[in-house]
């Protein structure tokens, strides 16, 4: 990607309300930028991370004064930011514990352990004491602090650090970690062996992978962002080292489409949704119903003849009926013939949906991929066909993929998928589509763009139909003009809208892809308020 492009597409992103995502390597680079670039200090940015990070313990947990606080600190920055959380605790009040595995090593780190052992020697109340820790018992504590690590892990803990984390992690007192759980992997979010499961993690600048993917969230605990003092320039600037980013309530609504006074159902939209087999009636339906609520204004669906009259029952919209072979699976020839008037007026299709595997569907799947070029969201059984057909050369196409994570692994099999956004990001690029990798978060990406992890979402989203739904929105999104890429993010993220709305009166293991489909008029409703 071009530089410049990248700035300026940095630049509207932050302009819009999206939130910089940061892997560990750029993190370090942007530190390094604002030095270099910026003439800002690193003793001002690890001063910043240390003050900040004090205040939200004390504003979590209670005044500071008079309570015990332990540190668990590092050799590296990581430990540096916790020696200014101790002294600054320390001058609210605090009696403090200052445990150290090894001398620290950064200048930065070095200047704020010297500082320490200077108001220790000054101390005369007994409320700052330096240890050097090997062992796995701690100082009793109110608040434990992890600053052992933090970002740029990339191999298994060892040695006297691991007892550190086992005694952290033995306590039932709060636990709070600096910038990221010590163990867990900066931009996957899984543990490397032996990791602190922390209640609260204080990061800095901004959210880094490891907090929201993978294991990150549970070793996590409640996410507190802070602001170190990188400029906005800073950030431009870095984008061009690679920078995802996450989306919001306010970045979402600034993209929606609005409906023009003198609409029609067809100037509104069409989306043609085709998909359906025996004992999978429900799921064509449910996109065709969830492109509609999402603004498309005429909605047609396409089913097997066997299972028309199920499908018609359950849905408003018109249910066209594909003949299928004496053998079973969808007659390619006629169904063809009888789907071309309505392919020519579609302004968007959604294949997959129920589907099956039957060999002829597939074949029907093929045929229909390989001849159309209206925006296309491919899904479910329709997914393996598409992974077949695209190419970097089909720069024509407009197509959003829509896995979950068994089929994204059998779609790319026999690579394995350690890293979801690594993945994202080369396969978008491989298939030269838009990619919706769904789990918890779902993360989106076009080809050689930046990813997308959806901002909104919860468990609850792990419910058969809910993909089917999802698939709907991005439908209805795109038969009313939007670009594949926003139509993709902003499905997800009115789909995680719903789900976060519904677990706020109900347990997440009670919703159905009903109640997902019901909470898309709130969620647009909501969103686009937002914007108003």
């Amino acid at each position: 990607m071009n530089p410049d492009f990248q700035v300026q597409n940095a630049f509207e992103h932050l302009s819009a309300g999206f939130l910089p995502l940061l892997r560990g390597n750029t993190q370090q680079q942007f530190d390094q930028l604002a030095v270099e670039k910026f003439g800002i200090p690193d003793f001002l940015l690890m001063e910043n991370a240390g003050r900040s990070a004090a205040l939200i313990i004390e504003r979590e947990y209670g005044p500071v004064e008079g309570q015990k606080v332990v540190l668990c600190c590092g050799s590296g920055n990581n430990g540096g930011d916790g020696y200014v959380v101790a002294r600054t605790l320390y001058n609210m009040g605090a009696s403090v514990s200052v445990c150290f595995l090894n001398p620290p090593t950064s200048p930065e780190a070095k200047h704020n352990f010297l500082l320490l052992q200077k108001l220790e020697a000054l101390d005369r109340s007994g409320r700052l004491q330096l240890r050097q820790e090997k062992s796995s018992k701690l100082p009793e504590a109110d608040v434990y602090v992890d600053a052992l690590f933090g970002v740029g892990i990339n191999r298994p803990l060892k040695g006297d650090i691991i007892s550190i984390v086992k005694a952290l992690n033995a306590t039932t007192q709060p636990v709070v970690a600096l910038d990221l759980p010590t163990g867990i992997q900066t931009d996957t979010g899984y543990p490397m062996g032996p990791a602190v499961c922390a209640d609260m993690t204080v990061t800095f600048s901004a959210y880094k992978p490891g907090l929201l993917l993978g294991q990150g969230p549970t070793f996590s605990g409640q996410i507190e962002l802070v602001p170190i003092g990188l400029p906005l320039p800073a950030v431009l600037h870095g984008s061009e080292l690679g920078m995802d980013w996450i989306s919001t309530d306010k970045a979402i609504s600034s993209m929606l489409p609005n409906r023009d006074l003198q609409a029609h159902k067809y100037s509104a939209g069409m989306a043609l949704v085709i998909g359906g087999s025996s004992g999978f009636s429900g799921a064509p339906v449910m996109a065709a119903r969830a492109a509609a609520r999402a603004g498309a204004g005429y909605v047609a669906c396409a089913v097997p003849d066997r299972i028309q009259h199920i499908a018609a029952a359950m849905t408003e919209n018109p249910v066209i009926p594909l003949k299928e072979s004496p053998d079973g699976g969808i007659d390619t020839t006629t169904a063809l013939q009888t789907l071309e008037p309505w392919l020519n007026k579609a302004n968007a299709l959604i294949i997959g949906p129920g589907l099956g595997k039957h060999p002829h569907s597939l074949q029907f799947v093929e045929s229909i991929l390989q001849n159309i070029s209206i925006p296309t969201v491919v899904d479910a059984d329709a997914l393996q066909v598409a992974a077949r057909l695209l190419t970097p050369q089909n720069l024509e196409k407009a197509w959003i993929l829509t896995p979950h994570a068994g089929e994204f692994e059998r779609m790319v099999a026999p690579s394995k998928i350690l890293d979801r956004l690594d993945a994202v990001h080369h396969w978008s690029r491989k298939w030269n589509c838009t990619l919706v990798l769904k789990g918890h978060p779902t993360i989106v990406c076009h080809a050689h763009q930046e990813a997308i992890v959806c901002g909104r979402g919860n468990p609850a989203l792990a419910t058969a139909g809910s993909g089917d739904v999802l698939a709907g929105i991005c439908g209805g999104l795109l038969a009313q003009g939007c670009r594949a890429a926003d139509a993709a993010v902003c499905a997800s993220h009115i789909g995680g809208f719903a789900a976060d709305q519904y677990t706020q009166n109900y347990h997440p293991g009670t919703m159905i892809a009903r109640d997902m489909m019901n909470g898309i008029v709130t969620a647009l409703t909501t969103l686009k308020m937002t914007r108003d």
